[in-house]
C-alpha cells in the first residue's frame, strides 16, 4: 500500500493538515482515524471541520457516540450537508453500530463521516474511505494518509493485467520508470504537506502503457527483445484487430471502466498528450497532471526533459500521438511546458533534480 507519510510537529500543524485534507474530500466521503489517546485524532478532526466550514466548536463525541455538525452554511446547495464525527473508543471490535446509525450516515450521499478508534469497525469499511494512522514520537506526530477506493485498481492486479494484456518487457520497463519519476513528484508534494492520493497515482502509472502493442506503428516480430512465441505473437495480432484506430489509452480507459475501475481508467485516459489541449479543464487534480507530466518525462526507460521527450517524438514519429498537425503538436509540448511551470512552483525540488 502506498501511504503518504506527514510529520507535525505542534497541534495547530496537525490542524492544517486535516484542513487540507479536506479540500480533497467530496461527500460521502468516509475519514478512518486509527492511533492512541493523544496522537492527535481530535485535533485533525478540528481541521477537517474547519476545512469544510463548520461553525460549531468540534469536541469528541465519548460518550455521545457521534455528533453532526452542519456544513458551509453559506453554500447555496439545496440539500444542506453534514459532518457526522464519531468516537468509537467505548465499542468492542465488531460491535454492532447500527444502533448510532453508522451504516445510514456512510450511505448518505450528502454525508462526510470522521471516525475515531476505527479499528473498533474491524472488516466493516465501506468501499471508498481515507485512512489515517496516527503514531506519536517524543517531538513529533507522523500521519499516514492513503486513500482506499474500489473504482481504483489494487497494486496486487497490476502483474496480472500485465499477463492478460501480454504487455511487451519493454513497455513494463517504461511504465516504471514512468511510475518512478511520478512519485518523486508526488513525495515533492507531499514534503511541503500537500495531500496526494498515492496509490492512484502508482497503479495508473504501472498500467498507463498495458496496451501500448496495439497502436505500435508497426509490429515486427524480430525487434523484440524478449522471445515471442506464437501465442503471444497471435494475441498481439487480435489485440491489435480487436481495437484497431484507438489509442492506448483510450483502449485501457474502456476496459477499465467496463470493469469498474473507473477512477484508475480516467487517470490513464488523461496521459494521452492531445487531451491537455482539447479537455485541460479535465486535468484538476494533482494526480491526473502528475501521471500526464510524468510520461513526458520518460523517452522508453530513460528520464529525459520535456524538450528531448518532445524532440525525440518529432524524431520517431513527425507527429505526436497520432497528430499530424505542427501547430497542435506544437500546443501540446507549449502546455507541458506550462504544466511543469506550475507544478514545481513551491516545491523543494527543480525537474532537473528528477532522476
Amino acid at each position: 500500500m502506498m501511504n503518504a507519510e506527514y510529520i507535525t510537529k505542534t497541534p495547530e500543524a496537525t490542524i492544517e493538515l486535516g484542513r487540507k485534507l479536506a479540500g480533497r474530500l467530496n461527500p460521502g466521503d468516509t475519514v478512518l482515524l486509527y492511533g492512541d489517546l493523544g496522537a492527535g485524532k481530535t485535533h485533525f478532526t478540528k481541521g477537517i471541520a474547519e476545512g469544510l466550514g463548520v461553525e460549531s466548536t468540534i469536541k469528541s463525541p465519548t460518550y455521545v457516540y457521534v455528533n453532526k455538525y452542519p456544513i458551509d452554511l453559506r453554500s447555496q446547495i439545496s440539500d444542506q450537508r453534514y459532518l457526522y464525527h464519531y468516537d468509537l473508543y467505548r465499542f468492542r471490535e465488531g460491535d454492532d453500530l447500527s444502533s448510532i446509525g453508522f451504516d445510514e450516515t456512510v450511505e448518505d450521499s450528502n454525508a462526510i463521516n470522521v471516525v475515531e478508534w476505527a479499528d473498533r469497525l474491524g472488516d466493516n469499511l465501506p468501499s471508498r474511505y481515507v485512512l489515517v494512522a496516527f503514531n506519536v514520537n517524543p517531538d513529533e506526530h507522523i500521519i499516514q494518509i492513503q486513500f482506499v477506493d474500489s473504482a481504483v485498481v489494487p497494486e496486487a492486479q497490476i502483474e496480472a493485467y500485465y499477463d492478460e494484456w501480454v504487455t511487451p518487457l519493454h513497455v513494463r520497463a517504461h511504465a516504471k520508470k514512468v511510475t518512478d519519476v511520478a512519485m518523486q513528484v508526488a513525495q515533492a508534494f507531499v514534503d511541503v504537506d500537500e495531500i496526494v492520493k498515492m496509490d492512484q497515482i502508482y497503479t495508473a502509472c504501472m498500467l498507463h502503457d498495458m496496451n501500448r502493442v496495439c497502436d505500435f506503428k508497426e509490429l515486427n516480430r524480430d525487434r523484440f527483445e524478449e522471445e515471442v512465441t506464437d501465442e503471444k505473437w497471435n494475441r498481439w495480432l487480435e489485440m491489435r484487430a480487436q481495437y484497431k484506430d484507438m489509442h492506448h489509452a483510450d483502449i485501457s480507459a474502456q476496459i477499465l471502466n467496463e470493469r469498474g475501475f473507473t477512477e484508475t481508467a480516467e487517470l490513464i485516459r488523461l496521459h494521452k498528450s492531445i487531451n491537455i489541449v482539447q479537455e485541460p479543464d479535465s486535468y484538476d487534480t494533482l494526480e491526473k497532471q502528475i501521471i500526464y507530466y510524468a510520461d513526458k518525462r520518460v523517452k522508453h526507460d530513460e528520464i529525459v526533459d520535456l524538450v528531448e521527450r518532445f524532440r525525440d517524438g518529432r524524431a520517431r514519429y513527425e507527429k505526436f500521438d497520432s497528430i499530424d498537425n505542427r501547430e497542435l503538436f506544437d500546443e501540446v509540448e507549449e502546455k507541458t511546458q506550462q504544466l511543469e511551470k506550475e507544478l514545481f512552483e513551491g516545491l523543494k525540488i527543480s525537474p532537473g533534480e528528477i532522476g
